[in-house]
């Protein structure tokens, strides 16, 4: 039996950071929930804080695609190998990403009007969490072939 739903559910955690990696990476000025939380538009920014929020956005961005390809590698040597302890480790460097993810999102969220995306970052810890139930429950019941 192949573990198909804990390929998908934790590839599609990592296609999120993937995602918002490339997007952060690609932007040339911040995201619409950025201006919502500074009030202003990216043109009202002065020109040093600009390339100030660049800089951390593409900082950011590498976080995001490293943990993303991080994932994807360890969740494919799981697919072909199933030891044991890659999927705990995948769960682990995930929810610490996601952790720290919810908290900046919470900090915006709470002291700004900015609404950042709290929705996405959720569903990728469901999507972890489920990865790693599903990924443990093959290691517990391996092909017989």
């Amino acid at each position: 039996m192949k573990n198909i739903i804990g390929n998908l559910t934790t590839y599609s955690a990592a296609t999120i950071l993937l995602s918002f990696g490339f997007i952060y990476l690609f932007r040339n000025s911040f995201m619409p929930y950025h201006s919502e939380a500074i009030s202003k538009e990216w043109n009202q920014v002065d020109h040093a804080s600009q390339y100030l929020i660049l800089a951390l956005m593409k900082a950011t961005s590498g976080g995001f695609i490293s943990l993303a390809f991080a994932m994807i590698f360890l969740q494919y040597k799981y697919s072909r190998y199933s030891i044991a302890w890659i999927p705990a480790l995948i769960l682990i460097i995930g929810t610490i990403a996601m952790i720290c993810i919810s908290y900046a999102t919470l900090i915006i969220s709470l002291e700004t009007p900015g609404r950042p995306p709290v929705a996405e970052v959720c569903i990728g810890e469901v999507l972890l969490v489920a990865g790693f139930i599903f990924n443990r429950k093959h290691v517990q019941k391996p092909d017989s072939i």
